[in-house]
């Protein structure tokens, strides 16, 4: 891997999970601190601010230096199963002090009997999951992903009608300074298979966003620490935010995979190549930054939304459902992706086995690609 694209990638990375795990209570649920469910009477009470304090000193003491050591390593061994392992090691250590501090609120919630406040019941509006026809769009609609189908599509008639001119051995990966290393024979099932590999994935991308998009729309709502009326409103602009997200970056991606595409039909120099490369990264990395900074603002769920509404709270505690307080476990709900409760995005459900297999299929991915490009030496 290269060491400019690998170090700038894995600082990139470091910043995004740092700053999540310092400001983990910023990037959590509605009511949700350190992964535990608190009234909202008590988020701000004198005991959770002392906790949060110690949290915060803990997680720099400990977390900064692994995180700056991590990336020196990245530094001087540029090797891509190194930044995957060393990515992998940074997600797993920013959980550890939210893991400690989880067990002492829930002591601390336990002490204060906060477990038995409130009706503690159980609401639930379908509006907010499947709104109605005639309500204001919640976000972009799955038939404008498919409508991005077109470009690939577009890429692939391109490279049928230009299949000759393009030379017998083709480029399929280029270095950091834009020069090909890496080459492939247009001859033979293979070769087609290799000239048609990016609009392929570009399909496989838009496919896949769409998917996600569809449950960032329609999956379930956690509704509860707020009034319904104030819930409705953050999770319906919430919701327009995800999709937003989801149809920018894959906008951004698909234009990245068209680009290189043409630079193999029409032989681009390296020099425009590594221009390409350089602006493409920075618009994708610019383009997340301000999704994150919106994602800060705006809050999981839209919790940062203030809206004033009279009505009577709802409080529901579900600790139970909870492993570590960020683990969903629920055999009795069907549902496979629920809302985070830490963190921007959504969540399976462990309880159910499809949400199971979607959460130990990708670790599985990681860990066989890992093991492949350490044997590789790549």
């Amino acid at each position: 891997m290269d060491t400019i694209i690998s170090c700038v990638l894995m600082l990139f990375l470091s910043l995004i999970l740092y700053f999540s795990g310092l400001y983990v209570n910023k990037f959590s649920n509605n009511g949700i601190v350190f992964g535990v469910r608190v009234p909202k009477e008590y988020e701000r009470c004198e005991e959770i601010k002392i906790l949060e304090k110690k949290y915060k000193k803990a997680y720099i003491m400990s977390i900064l230096p692994c995180t700056i050591l991590l990336n020196f390593i990245v530094f001087i061994i540029p090797k891509l199963y190194i930044f995957l392992i060393a990515t992998f090691l940074l997600l797993v250590l920013v959980n550890i002090p939210v893991i400690i501090y989880w067990k002492k609120l829930s002591e601390l919630k336990k002490e204060k009997k906060w477990g038995k406040l409130g009706k503690n019941v159980v609401v639930v509006d379908t509006s907010i999951r499947k709104p109605k026809n005639n309500e204001d769009i919640v976000g972009i609609k799955n038939k404008h992903f498919l409508l991005i189908i077109i470009v690939p599509i577009i890429n692939i008639i391109l490279t049928s009608i230009y299949y000759k001119n393009i030379p017998e051995k083709f480029p399929i990966h280029f270095n950091s300074s834009g020069v090909a290393d890496g080459f492939a024979s247009k001859s033979g099932l293979l070769g087609l298979i290799n000239l048609m590999m990016l609009p392929l994935m570009e399909i496989i991308m838009i496919l896949f966003f769409m998917t996600i998009n569809k449950f960032a729309i329609n999956g379930k709502v956690d509704i509860n620490s707020g009034t319904l009326s104030e819930i409705k409103e953050q999770r319906k602009i919430f919701k327009v935010y995800n999709s937003f997200f989801l149809y920018s970056i894959l906008i951004e991606i698909v234009i990245l995979f068209s680009l290189i595409q043409f630079s193999i039909i029409y032989s681009w120099s390296s020099n425009t190549i590594k221009l390409i490369s350089i602006i493409s990264l920075i618009i994708i990395l610019f383009t997340v930054i301000v999704i994150t900074i919106l994602g800060y603002k705006i809050g999981q769920g839209g919790k940062n939304i203030k809206i004033n509404k009279l009505d009577e709270e709802i409080y529901r505690d579900d600790d139970k459902n909870w492993i570590l307080g960020n683990f969903y476990y629920n055999r009795n709900d069907p549902s496979i992706f629920v809302e985070k409760r830490i963190g921007i995005g959504w969540d399976v459900n462990l309880g159910n086995p499809i949400g199971m297999f979607i959460m130990i299929l990708p670790i599985i991915l990681i860990i066989a690609t890992i093991i492949y490009f350490f044997v590789k030496g790549i």
